[in-house]
């Protein structure tokens, strides 16, 4: 459910940067797919503002595959640095995890990640209209909560 209204909240433009296409509803198969979270190899965070859902933020570790990362916020919450503070909670457990990298693929008209990629004097690499990107953990800048969100991390994974 909570995937349901977060993609009924989220505009045509905002589902399409998100998921490529302005998709009007999730299949049994992509709700299983985004539920799934272990928190180890799929980590998952999720922000809320004043008790309202405000975005998630999450990457899935595949054996030897770059770490998939992808994060959403939603349209009343745009613009009010959620997405980066989810970005930095992922690259912290990332990191502390031993990943060396984390990947993307974006819309080439995605501002958001655009402005993320300058933020680390990154330049986005631009293929067929998408953005294909990976990220060393080691260039995202360490935010003042890293430990906080490794300490946090932990504590779920110890009661699971």
């Amino acid at each position: 459910r909570f995937f349901e209204e977060g993609l009924d909240s989220l505009s045509l433009e905002s589902r399409y940067t998100r998921f490529g296409q302005g998709i009007s509803h999730l299949s049994a198969k992509e709700l299983d797919y985004l539920s799934d979270v272990d928190q180890l190899t799929h980590v998952a965070w999720g922000a809320a503002l004043d008790g309202d859902i405000a975005g998630v933020g999450r990457y899935i570790a595949l054996q030897d595959q770059c770490p998939e990362v992808a994060v959403t916020v939603l349209d009343d919450f745009q613009k009010m640095g959620i997405g980066p503070v989810l970005f930095s909670a992922l690259a912290a457990v990332a990191r502390h995890d031993g990943h060396h990298e984390l990947c993307f693929e974006a819309t080439e008209d995605n501002a958001a990640v655009q402005k993320l990629l300058s933020t680390y004097e990154l330049s986005p690499i631009v293929m067929d209209g998408s953005i294909d990107r990976r990220v060393r953990t080691s260039d995202v800048p360490a935010h003042p909560l890293d430990s906080e969100f490794v300490r946090v991390i932990e504590e779920v994974r110890a009661s699971r």
